[in-house]
């Protein structure tokens, strides 16, 4: 059966694609899938949609050289799809919002509303973090509905650079904003401030990082807001060991010629790196540098398989989350 062999990997993001959503469809409480909601009935034709979607882009993102190309289209996909349906939910339809409820379409929101309700087992949350179990620092590389229009800003400009000033120095807007958003948050919450500023906070908050997307982002040629301002996207890079695939340099391959440095959106590939053997620890694993290096030098490992099945084993998993937050963008 050679077509089947060739084509394990598209097959299994196909299956699991059709199970997690066939049985998240079965387990909810209202409908999930649009076609269900505007065709009573007609789910299992959305199901099938993405199981071909999922088999399809599994064989686009297995080829390197397409890979990148590829994620960025995919990701803003992702994005264009869950803003579009919200304003479809607002101007058209109710129903085009997962439970008719608004919450606040801010990555922030999901650190700021956790301590602010206090509810440690509310939905946003465990999604995070059980994405992250899964797929470690995908989040930040496909899954978030900002990062696509963040990397699509970024490569505005011509090609990406590094931030001027050493890189680690980074990580004191990253973690200044985490700390940030927790403190107002628990203020906000122990002083019983009224709801029209906590809307106002949010707003403005949510304000800045899109200003950041839509001006710095391209002048800088970085993804400044996922990079510096996003509280999620810092604590992504501290929580992201949990899983256990990782991507490593082999120094004795490398020719130090820094593609990919050169083409890493989230400047975390630096000389330095690759004498450690690693990049910085805010790599998404996004795979960019592993497409553009000639050289074979970029690996990806997990315990007990080779580098190449590494990588397969990693993107079906991926991409089966894609997939599935695909069919179920909607707040």
């Amino acid at each position: 059966m050679p077509f089947l062999k060739k084509h394990i990997p598209a097959l299994s993001v196909a299956l699991l694609v059709t199970g997690l959503l066939a049985a998240a469809r079965t387990a909810a409480p209202f409908d999930l899938l649009l076609f269900d909601r505007f065709l009573p009935g007609l789910g299992f034709v959305q199901i099938a949609g993405a199981a071909v979607l999922g088999f399809w882009l599994t064989g686009k993102f297995l080829d390197p050289a397409a890979a990148p190309r590829w994620r960025r289209r995919t990701w803003l996909l992702l994005s264009a799809v869950f803003f579009g349906q919200l304003l479809l939910g607002l101007t058209v339809s109710p129903r085009f919002l997962m439970t008719g409820e608004l919450h606040f379409p801010v990555p922030m929101a999901i650190e700021g509303g956790l301590v602010y309700r206090g509810e440690w087992r509310s939905f946003m949350p465990i999604l995070f973090l059980s994405t992250i179990l899964l797929s470690g620092p995908a989040w930040c590389s496909q899954l978030c509905y900002m990062g696509g229009c963040d990397l699509n800003r970024a490569q505005a400009g011509k090609g990406f650079k590094a931030f001027s000033g050493p890189v680690g120095g980074r990580w004191y807007f990253r973690l200044g904003s985490v700390v940030l958003v927790a403190v107002a948050a628990w203020l906000l919450r122990s002083f019983g401030a009224p709801g029209w500023l906590v809307v106002a906070l949010v707003a403005g908050w949510g304000a800045a990082g899109w200003s950041i997307v839509a001006f710095v982002s391209p002048r800088k040629r970085q993804m400044a807001h996922c990079n510096l301002f996003c509280p999620m996207g810092a604590i992504v890079s501290l929580v992201k060991w949990v899983n256990p695939v990782r991507l490593r340099f082999d120094r004795s391959r490398c020719t130090r010629c820094m593609r990919c440095a050169r083409v890493c959106p989230y400047a975390a590939v630096t000389a330095a790196d690759l004498e450690k053997g690693r990049p910085a620890p805010n790599c998404t694993m996004c795979g960019d540098c592993f497409s553009a290096c000639a050289h074979g030098a970029v690996e990806y490992r997990f315990p007990g398989l080779g580098p190449s099945k590494a990588r397969t084993v990693y993107l079906v998993i991926v991409l089966t989350l894609y997939v599935v937050f695909l069919m179920l963008a909607r707040i």
